[in-house]
């Protein structure tokens, strides 16, 4: 007979990783005007990344920046950005509406409910004023 015996033990299963690709934006480039300042927002595509699908940069401060996903998680209506008439990230469909600092639920929609908006891996490079965005793949 054997005991086997643990100070600690991780019955978690182990979660699959999903691969992701640097998707380097230059903040200086004319179109991403937006994202100069603070609070600045904008849609983001690059075909060969997120199945395609637009994504939201948001200017959280002076170094860091918000990419989350441009889709609501109730129904898949797809989100406006915040504005100077709207501050928050609002789902036009059924008026669910999510901070623009994290992505997180703060009014659930008229009908059901919505999680959070899937928050997608940012590093911003100072010296040479790039946004590094963190994007799966193509299905």
């Amino acid at each position: 007979m054997s005991i086997l015996s643990s100070c600690e033990m991780n019955e978690d299963p182990i979660q699959p990783q999903e691969t992701t690709f640097p998707l380097i934006i230059a903040i200086d480039d004319p179109k991403n005007v937006d994202l100069t300042r603070i609070g600045g927002a904008m849609y983001y595509n690059d075909s060969s990344l997120n199945n395609g699908e637009d994504f939201i940069i948001i200017r959280v401060d002076n170094d860091s920046f918000l990419a989350l996903s441009s889709f609501c998680t109730h129904q898949g209506c797809q989100v406006n950005i915040p504005s100077m008439d709207k501050p928050t990230i609002f789902c036009p469909c059924h008026f669910a509406e999510f901070s623009p600092l994290t992505g997180e639920v703060i009014k659930q929609p008229n009908q059901g409910t919505a999680t959070n908006l899937p928050v997608f891996k940012t590093e911003f490079n100072a010296v040479n004023n790039s946004l590094t965005v963190y994007l799966p793949g193509n299905d």
